[in-house]
């Protein structure tokens, strides 16, 4: 966890009020931090790795703040209107694709506000953002900036970097900076390196090094401040804390349109996030009878903006808390205002043994019965795309399925639907092997179900030899049946990835939970398989569902006695 050294002599003038060592450790303790070491000059805190907002010495004292209910201001208003712009340009995009960025008007710097301001940044871009990977940040005196200002991958420029009197080429400074040969990856690919540049030139280095021209210092009273990272989401949010914490030091925050190719977005958002809690989930979740009086009150004490609304608690999340995410952080917090030390434990109701869900003993069987057919078990990930997923199995693309927002490559952009493309890509991957090849996976699947994502457990079985044939896949199917001690039944059906003519669809019931066949030629040659490839794929879930109710109990005790 992150570990920062706070002044703290700047700590209590931050606070506004006297209070001595015991009781500012304890309060600080009881939010979650540990206090490592503290003195007359010096507060070492220890910090949960999902509260970034309070790494800053200004930010710890503003929980502190609001812990102890010295505070009760929720509200963070963007100044309105800048003429600053940032365009993004096409060659960044496959490096370190977004920016987000901020104006910092009428500072007023100490020495203290300054050093507080620069390890924040410097911290929260080595821990919240991963050494960087994630996130990156640049302080930028706008004294000597001049619009426009451009994001983008360069050809090797010159420019005069942070504590240098000389120019230096991009590839010199990443040669001789032991941060530029540390993010070199981070930052170049082939022979272009990313940069934030207005009309007069290269402001900074990306994610190594700012120039020298836009050294920020006591005497800044306009900033620009600079978030990239490969996620545009992450990258937004952190804007949010950096303005927060910028408004909570007294000066005022304007926002930049950044703009891209496709769309322009001005930022920071400073989107807050409201949450409706019925009073009794907080009181089973938390063990206490908070009552509603007590529920504001213990929200406040965590900075956060709460009021009643019919039986409900209604929350407002402030725009720096990263780490709120649903409700149940909101639980979470309340429970730490209320003090853990005041939660009674409740005695454990039961003693009894814990034992495996009636699903998890039927995919047990399953693996034993495919392993006992002379099966291999494979595992592949739930992750794929459009084209493995539907088109080299020759299917459409389905009107709805879970996508991935901003993938980092197109290898993965989906959720999958269905095993089958997973095994028949694993196929096309083991040519070189000995056969039959014949392997199954038991796994998740992956859909939309009246709007709202569902899961469902497959099996997918392939059989891969010179003499497959579908009674060869109808043979295994039944073998799998019997062994779990359940009946389905085979009718002629069609399946775009099978030959038409030798291909069935599986029924239990009156729901049809599977299929099997031969795979199709144009399948076989999209995954690059060479022999003939027969296999089933059977809806688990549904199959529970449809043969033996939601529990699938009866099914459950059979699979349990035939493994």
């Amino acid at each position: 966890m992150p570990v920062t050294i706070h002044n703290k002599r700047y700590m209590l003038k931050l606070l506004g009020f006297k209070i001595d060592d015991k009781e500012l450790v304890r309060n600080i303790e009881n939010m979650g931090p540990n206090v490592k070491r503290i003195d007359s000059k010096e507060v070492e805190v220890e910090y949960p790795a999902n509260r970034p907002d309070m790494i800053s010495t200004l930010g710890l004292a503003r929980a502190v703040r609001y812990y102890m209910r010295k505070s009760r201001d929720f509200k963070y208003e963007i100044k309105q209107g800048s003429e600053i712009a940032i365009s993004v340009g096409n060659h960044v995009s496959g490096i370190r694709p977004y920016i987000a960025a901020l104006v910092v008007d009428n500072m007023q710097l100490g020495e203290d506000d300054l050093l507080d301001i620069i390890n924040f940044t410097e911290k929260l871009s080595n821990t919240y953002g991963r050494q960087r990977t994630r996130i990156a940040l640049g302080l930028h005196d706008m004294k000597d900036v001049k619009g426009p200002l451009t994001y983008d991958a360069y050809e090797d420029e010159e420019f005069v970097p942070l504590g240098s009197k000389a120019k230096m080429k991009y590839s010199s400074v990443i040669n001789s900076d032991r941060r530029g040969r540390k993010y070199v990856g981070l930052c170049k690919s082939g022979d272009r390196y990313v940069a934030l540049k207005d009309k007069k030139g290269t402001m900074s280095l990306i994610p190594i090094i700012n120039s020298e021209r836009t050294r920020v210092s006591a005497e800044t009273k306009r900033m620009l401040v600079d978030i990239t990272g490969g996620t545009r989401e992450i990258i937004e949010r952190v804007a949010d804390l950096l303005a927060a914490d910028f408004m909570d030091r007294g000066f005022a925050v304007g926002r930049v349109e950044i703009r891209y190719r496709e769309s322009s977005r001005s930022l920071p958002k400073m989107q807050s996030q409201q949450f409706s809690i019925p009073l009794k989930q907080l009181d089973d979740e938390i063990g206490v009878a908070i009552g509603f009086n007590n529920a504001i009150v213990l929200a406040n004490k965590m900075g956060h903006e709460a009021a009643l609304v019919g039986r409900n608690i209604r929350v407002t999340a402030p725009a720096y808390r990263l780490d709120v995410i649903n409700e149940q952080d909101i639980i979470e917090d309340i429970a730490v205002g209320y003090g853990y030390d005041y939660i009674q434990p409740v005695p454990v109701a039961s003693a009894a043994m814990g034992q495996l869900e009636e699903k998890s003993r039927v995919n047990n069987a399953a693996r034993d019965a495919m392993t006992g057919l002379g099966f291999e078990e494979a595992m592949n990930s739930y992750l794929t795309n459009e084209e493995t997923n539907f088109t080299k199995m020759r299917h459409a693309k389905e009107s709805e399925y879970i996508n991935i927002i901003n993938p980092r490559s197109g290898l993965a952009t989906m959720l999958r639907t269905w095993v089958l493309p997973s095994l028949l890509k694993q196929l096309g991957q083991s040519m070189h092997d000995s056969f039959p090849l014949r392997i199954f996976e038991l796994d998740m699947t992956f859909g939309i179900e009246r709007n709202v994502p569902r899961e469902t457990y497959h099996l997918a079985a392939v059989s891969c030899h010179s003499q497959a044939n579908f009674n060869e896949a109808k043979a295994s199917l039944e073998g799998l049946m019997q062994s779990l001690g359940a009946e389905c039944e085979v009718v002629e059906g069609e399946n775009r990835s099978m030959i038409e003519g030798r291909c069935a669809t599986v029924v239990v019931g009156k729901r049809n939970i599977g299929f099997l066949g031969e795979v199709h030629p144009e399948v076989l040659t999209s995954f690059g398989i060479e022999e003939p490839v027969v296999g089933f794929e059977i809806d688990l879930t549904g199959w529970l569902d449809a043969a033996y109710g939601k529990s699938g109990a009866n099914l459950a005790g059979d699979a349990g006695r035939q493994s």
